[in-house]
């Protein structure tokens, strides 16, 4: 005859087979090709007399309307309207790079008009890779945190604003305010200045190893650093009609890495009478053109690098008699956008060690996770490094 504490081990380690074995054989990062079927409508009109020509043409409008619903599906409303152009000439254009297969269920014809239903397959991994390859913001995407270090001098100013000098200064410039709103826009995370005690008495022209330090202590992905200034140009009109304008030079670093994503530089004119007025606009009017340059070479090369998927180590502690947590919080993880595979490397009485194929940082993955809640249970994430996690298990 087995003892209670007997049975209870036995039952214990019973269940921990099973979770390992279930663990093993979960992947989200499968290599098939990813379809998706829909039906569409086409329309078309006949001309003289030539249905087949009519029926095809109709065939090809239904075609393009299944990559644009899934476009559509893939991208936020706003990256559709800015970029349409891009979209139209790099995706829609090419529909035939997208379609799996298709067929025509039905068609109709009244009058010189014929309509088809047509059952599309398309291959919406395809979309994703060329859409991020073109910079454009996915919806639902892991973006990074960039943190902008950017030194302003308007017209007649004797020298650069900038937060990270002698002065303690908590708002932002008016160029990078506006690079802010065009990041934020495009759906990037942009941090906040940080609100000092006392001033950080870096120079303008900060070493790149001193302000990629500050990026990382403060969470950033990715750091912007640059200048842009605001002078009279020599054009004049009427005698009292000015012409100022602004340039902006910047530069953009992997954080985590210390290398070069991609540079910019804009520059923005504007008329008018008053030359502190006139070169506000200016500096604000470059800060949104290097926006949307930087947003689209950013998105671009992150996403190439995040397609990669680093392999993150999660451990996770006090599994010891709470199970059934742990197995709910694992499912968790692997429902956060952008983990691609989770694989189960060790579990002992009251520990876990997973391997987690993630496009982010650990950093953006322990943000995510800090956002999800369990019934009967919480978490502390307790450390955070480039290429780890630990989280304790708060059983209630």
């Amino acid at each position: 005859m087995f003892d209670q504490n007997s049975i209870k081990k036995w039952i214990q380690r019973i269940g921990l087979l099973v979770i390992l074995v279930l663990a093993g054989s979960s992947s989200f990062g499968a290599d098939t090709r990813v379809v998706k079927q829909l039906k569409v409508l086409g329309t078309a009109v006949i001309h003289e007399k030539n249905l087949a020509d009519g029926r095809q043409n109709a065939v090809n409008d239904a075609l393009v309307a299944a990559v644009g619903q899934v476009v559509m599906e893939m991208l936020t409303g706003e990256t559709v309207v800015r970029r349409f152009q891009q979209i139209n000439d790099s995706i829609l254009a090419e529909r035939d790079n997208y379609i799996q297969n298709y067929r025509v269920i039905t068609e109709s014809v009244s009058g010189n008009t014929v309509r088809t239903l047509v059952q599309v397959d398309v291959a919406v991994d395809r979309v994703s890779r060329d859409l991020s390859r073109l910079g454009l913001a996915l919806a639902g995407a892991v973006y990074p945190r960039i943190l902008l270090m950017v030194a302003e001098r308007n017209v007649a100013d004797p020298g650069f604003t900038y937060w990270w000098g002698d002065r303690r200064q908590i708002s932002r410039t008016i160029s990078e305010k506006a690079l802010a709103a065009t990041l934020q826009a495009t759906g990037f995370e942009v941090i906040d200045p940080p609100d000092l005690s006392a001033p950080l008495s870096l120079p303008v022209n900060a070493p790149e190893a001193d302000m990629l330090a500050l990026a990382g202590r403060l969470g950033a992905d990715v750091l912007i650093s640059g200048y842009c200034t605001a002078a009279s140009a020599p054009n004049t009109m009427g005698g009292d009609t000015n012409a100022f304008e602004a340039v902006f030079e910047a530069r953009a670093f992997n954080v985590q890495t210390g290398q070069p994503i991609g540079r910019t530089r804009q520059k923005a004119v504007v008329s008018g009478q008053d030359e502190v007025r006139g070169g506000r606009e200016a500096l604000s009017g470059a800060g949104s053109l290097a926006g949307d340059d930087l947003a689209r070479i950013i998105m671009a090369v992150w996403q190439q690098e995040q397609d990669r998927s680093a392999v993150i180590e999660v451990v996770v502690e006090g599994t010891g008699g709470h199970i059934a947590n742990f197995v709910r919080l694992r499912t968790a993880i692997s429902s956060l956008s952008g983990v691609n595979d989770l694989k189960m490397r060790s579990m002992s009485a009251d520990s876990a060690d997973m391997d987690v194929k993630y496009q982010g940082s650990a950093r953006s993955l322990a943000d995510a996770l800090l956002l999800k809640t369990f019934n009967g249970f919480g978490i502390d994430i307790f450390e955070v490094t480039a290429e780890a996690i630990r989280i304790r298990l708060v059983n209630q």
